[in-house]
């Protein structure tokens, strides 16, 4: 096996603490974990290099014969595990905590943790459409969804009555067995929810009819949710407890996560807190000064233009951008001075005759450019 720059893998320099490396793997193996990731090879082949990274510099003594070149690579990930593929499997997208609990045993050789996944409903994903301004100012929408609900009839159970239960044979009773799980790094022994009665201890007998049996039944859901001022695309917002019931008697309902999508304006930019409104204004204004009405999140607002400014020059409007807990952003207005098209004779003669009775001294800039050339060459 060829040597790898591990360091480079997990984004740390060789100098690095074994603290930092620690927090650098846990970082990788969140942002590339399977689960979040199904079908993707790219990520799955990441999440492997990162923990093949690891299992090498994250052990002091594996470190210090990579970082002297006498680490056997052959036998390094042979015979102490399952390998890559122990990792991963049955974990959630919001199981994150389980994993970083196994992560926090990896040089123990055997350890032991409790798994509650299962009481807790899956979280629901919902895309909500902003326009620009409602993400600036923020805003109400109504949110229609379908979740999981607790089953009316059986209050959850799956049962048609109290008696259509038996003790689940596989827990006793329990809820909850104990079963070992190799991985790279030894053998753990982990205690979680049954999977033959969901952690209840009991198995139905006589289903519910309205639910089948299955506690919870498919629900439209309406919900008015409340948009703060400043939010982004692409980023989530999270109601607790407004996602799918559990499938466990007594377990708790996931989440409901807003994913934000904001409409692209027309008119505005948005960069962090700041806006910027890219403005064409005449020739005339831009030659001669004026007052021109500039768009801001309030409305519309007077501006001043000198006479003589140029193509491309910004003005800033302090306070005028997007405010959030984080502080209120600046406006900039960026001037694009428009030249007149589709002129007929009589404007192109205006123009003409006003040109005649312009000097160098009307464009300093040009005057300026043409004093450059002189030198270049010497005239």
């Amino acid at each position: 096996m060829p040597k790898k720059d591990y360091y480079a893998v997990l984004g740390v320099t060789k100098s690095a603490t074994e603290d930092e490396i620690k927090s650098a793997y846990r970082k990788m193996a969140k942002q590339y974990h399977p689960d979040l990731h199904p079908n993707d090879k790219a990520a799955a082949e990441k999440f492997k290099e990162c923990n093949e990274a690891y299992s090498v510099v994250g052990d002091p003594e594996k470190r210090k014969k990579y970082d002297n070149g006498t680490l056997d690579f052959e036998n390094s990930f042979n015979g102490g595990g399952s390998g890559f593929s122990g990792f991963g499997q049955g974990f959630s997208a919001s199981g994150f905590d389980d994993i970083f609990d196994m992560f926090s045993s990896f040089m123990g050789g055997g350890s032991k943790r409790t798994s509650s996944r299962a009481s807790v409903g899956a979280d629901i994903s919902q895309t909500v459409d902003l326009t620009f301004m409602e993400a600036a100012l923020g805003a109400k929408k109504t949110v229609t969804f379908t979740r999981l609900e607790k089953c009316p009839t059986c209050n959850g159970t799956g049962a048609k009555d109290a008696a259509s239960f038996v003790t689940c044979d596989k827990c006793k009773g329990t809820g909850r067995v104990t079963y070992q799980q190799s991985t790279l790094f030894g053998t753990q022994i982990v205690q979680g929810v049954c999977d033959k009665c969901g952690g209840s201890g009991k198995i139905v007998t006589n289903p519910c009819r309205e639910c089948g049996g299955k506690g919870v039944n498919s629900k439209k859901k309406v919900i008015n949710v409340t948009i703060p001022a400043g939010v982004e695309n692409g980023s989530v917002m999270q109601l607790d407890g407004e996602g799918n019931a559990s499938r466990t008697y007594g377990g708790r309902n996931g989440n409901l996560l807003l994913v934000i999508k904001v409409e692209k304006s027309n008119v505005f930019t948005r960069d962090g807190n700041d806006i910027v409104v890219e403005m064409p204004i005449p020739f005339s204004v831009a030659a001669c000064g004026g007052d021109i009405e500039v768009p801001t999140l309030n409305g519309m607002q007077v501006q001043h233009i000198e006479e003589g400014t140029a193509n491309g020059e910004i003005f800033r409007f302090r306070g005028k951008g997007i405010r959030t807990a984080r502080g209120t952003g600046d406006l900039y207005l960026k001037v694009k001075v428009e030249v007149p098209v589709g002129l007929g004779k009589s404007e192109k003669h205006t123009l003409e005759q006003m040109e005649k009775v312009l000097s160098n001294k009307n464009y300093p800039k040009r005057k300026a450019f043409l004093d450059e050339i002189s030198k270049l060459y010497n005239k």
